[in-house]
């Protein structure tokens, strides 16, 4: 666990010194509405998250020493935010979605995909006084009757838990056929709609290149509703 631990501060370092600074400068909204609930899902990690073997903020492999998981790796920051556009503190973000091919990890999932053997399929992660997180996945496949998408579960001190989607600009068509991306008001769905762009990240302790990787980078902003409200984030 001391590896795993080791690399979650690597990866989150990392990542925030690459890009983060372009969401920092992004912020400067007096108000913004919470965002939007989605639906947990079926594929909701059996046991919890926090019972999983591996559950830090690199989702690409299992640790330092296993094969990458197949697909197009991304970089995920994220800002967790009250509706004044302030940073919360000690939030709880998980996330869980498919791998590479579209398979979730998880016995529910009966579709004939195969499912990777060294994709991680979820992470858990703490905010700091700065609202941020970050971690490093791939790129999820497009789920039968799905457009691709991550999902987060957020908890934070005093607020409603809010379960919410991540969707990806690049994939406006398949955005367009999704029920429950249409089920959303035009501005929850522009929300939660992330776009990326190649970014330079630290390159992986270890690294004999010497040399920095470039990833495709996106910020999530994710709003919470005021304190002690159940309706502002209440799932689907």
């Amino acid at each position: 666990m001391k590896s795993s631990n080791n690399r979650r501060r690597f990866l989150t370092k990392a990542a925030i010194a690459s890009g983060f600074a372009m969401g920092l400068g992004q912020r400067g909204f007096s108000w913004a509405p919470p965002t939007a609930s989605a639906t947990k899902g079926p594929f909701y990690p059996i046991p919890d998250i926090d019972k999983q073997k591996y559950f830090d903020a690199d989702l690409t492999r299992l640790d330092e020493k296993s094969p990458v998981a197949d697909g197009q790796q991304i970089v995920v920051q994220g800002l967790v935010l009250d509706m004044d556009d302030r940073p919360l503190d000690q939030v709880i973000v998980e996330v869980w979605q498919a791998c590479n091919n579209g398979r979730y990890n998880h016995p529910q999932d009966r579709n004939d995909r195969p499912i990777d053997p060294n994709f991680q399929y979820w992470a858990k992660m703490l905010t700091g006084a700065d609202g941020a997180f970050s971690f490093r996945t791939i790129q999820p496949g497009k789920y039968p009757g799905r457009t691709p998408h991550i999902h987060y579960r957020v908890v934070a001190p005093k607020r409603s838990e809010l379960v919410t989607q991540m969707y990806f600009e690049s994939q406006a068509e398949y955005n367009k056929k999704d029920g429950i991306y249409m089920e959303l008001k035009p501005e929850q769905r522009q929300a939660v709609t992330v776009g990326f762009e190649s970014k330079p990240i630290a390159a992986a302790s270890g690294s004999t290149d010497g040399s920095d990787l470039k990833l495709p980078t996106g910020l999530f902003r994710i709003v919470l509703g005021p304190t002690g409200d159940a309706k502002a984030t209440r799932p689907m």
